[in-house]
């Protein structure tokens, strides 16, 4: 095969093509509709190697399900001075510096998820603003121009700028801004509660107060009434949407049921994240004040504790999703076709969730033996990513497969798909199996 040739500049993402008929030769398990599309043409991943390990070259222009699940944990890290409030008297009981220590200490270490999961975020905000600039060029243009699908083009713009903005609220609020006040506070009541062991002091005891108390749950409570006003602004946005699509059906016969059940489903789970995480947050940071002052404050954070990583929980696995981010082109509007490929990644879905043994390729694809073919449905389903990152693991395999001796690797599907050994195509065919069982579920719940 021939090695890749080195790309300047950023990484393409492709556009979602319409989803075809299977061929006759599809196996009976496959779903109904069985996508086979070209591979968009300037479609690379470029990979820089460091320290031995290859990573994906920044910018991504993709949003990613970074939430951390430590950061579920930050309530608990704030209710770390614990025993510094209650036991706020000298002489201090050796079991309760015992807790004093730990509590500090635990409070001071989820400092560093704070500031990990803020740089995650910022990731996630670099591109969405691009995507927003982009978006906003596309629909000035469309707005200048009288072309007749220049309607068209500005609802799909408009559409497109609405999710952005909601993704963007996300990881301002909910994710840089949480990670801002929260780690700052845990740093607080941290070093308060360590300097509480120190209580004999007068000074120390002074100080030890007012950062575990006031100043170290300030941050907490004015992050719960932020949030509390975005979260009731995400539940009436989803509220809407859904009003939205009840009135449009209801003027139309629903050929299959199939979107408004996911569409439903997703309303729902927002409205339901909205809620707790809402309550949740300002619960907490009422009960966080009270606890500078009053032992009973902290019975009031268990049950927000154990909401927190209830919420944290449910937004990585049920809420959270990636997706290409617009910064270069759009994606083709059509609504029957969304339909038909929503109905297409539910069959998907269920072959993954009903069947008892790993899916297989077989199942995804009429030639589970074409490179090209399954080298497509990698790309198109948002695995080629996973896959090429497995690909330059396999140190023997991607030393046939590309030019290791300089310190990036381009990494184009087209040029894997006209490799002409058998052994190699028989390797990379395993390969995308191995994602396929490891990732596919995740990536079709994404989509």
């Amino acid at each position: 095969m021939e090695k890749t040739q080195e790309a300047s500049g950023v990484r393409h993402k492709p556009q979602e093509p319409s989803p075809e008929p299977p061929s006759e030769s599809a196996p009976e398990s496959a779903p109904e509709l069985l996508t086979k599309s070209n591979i968009p043409t300037g479609y690379y991943l470029k990979y820089t190697t460091h320290k031995g390990l290859y990573r994906l070259q920044e910018p991504r222009y993709q949003l990613k399900n970074s939430l951390l699940t430590a950061v579920g944990f930050f309530e608990l890290a704030n209710a770390g001075d614990f025993a510094a409030n209650v036991w706020n008297s000298v002489p201090i009981p050796a079991y309760a510096i015992a807790l004093m220590a730990i509590g500090g200490t635990f409070a001071l270490f989820m400092t560093y998820f704070a500031y990990r999961d803020a740089t995650l975020s910022w990731r996630n905000l670099k591109g969405l603003r691009c995507e927003r600039q982009f978006l906003k060029r596309t629909l000035k243009k469309a707005d200048e121009q009288q072309a007749e699908q220049g309607g068209d083009l500005s609802i799909l713009v408009n559409a497109l700028l609405d999710v952005n903005h909601r993704e963007m609220g996300t990881e301002i609020i909910d994710r840089v801004g949480m990670d801002i006040l929260m780690g700052f506070g845990a740093t607080m009541v941290g070093v308060g509660t360590l300097l509480a062991i120190g209580g004999a002091n007068h000074n120390v005891w002074l100080a030890s107060n007012l950062l575990s108390g006031y100043i170290g749950n300030g941050p907490l409570a004015l992050y719960g009434l932020v949030n509390l006003g975005w979260s009731i602004y995400v539940w009436l946005r989803a509220r809407r949407h859904g009003m939205s699509y009840h009135a449009k059906q209801a003027a139309q016969v629903d050929e299959d049921p199939t979107v408004g059940k996911l569409l439903k489903g997703r309303i729902e789970s927002v409205r339901i994240h909205a809620t707790l995480n809402g309550i949740t947050g300002i619960v907490a940071g009422a009960a966080s004040l009270v606890t500078a002052t009053m032992w009973w404050g902290y019975v009031v954070l268990i049950p927000c504790i154990i909401s927190s990583v209830v919420v944290n929980y449910f937004w990585r696995h049920r809420l959270g999703y990636d997706r290409p981010l617009f910064v270069e082109n759009l994606p083709t509007f059509d609504k029957a076709a969304i339909s038909e490929e929503l109905v297409y990644i539910a069959a998907l879905e269920r072959l993954y969730l009903c069947s008892t043994t790993p899916v297989m390729l077989a199942s995804m694809v009429s030639d589970p033996q074409s490179t090209t073919e399954v080298i497509e449905f990698l790309v198109k389903h948002n695995l080629f990513e996973a896959f090429s990152t497995r690909l330059l693991e396999d140190k023997e395999l991607s030393a046939i497969l590309f030019d290791l001796s300089s310190t990036a690797v381009t990494i184009y599907p087209g040029a894997l798909t006209s490799n002409n050994d058998e052994s190699v195509s028989r390797r990379l065919l395993d390969m995308a199996q191995a994602c396929l069982t490891e990732y596919g579920l995740v990536q079709l719940k994404y989509r």
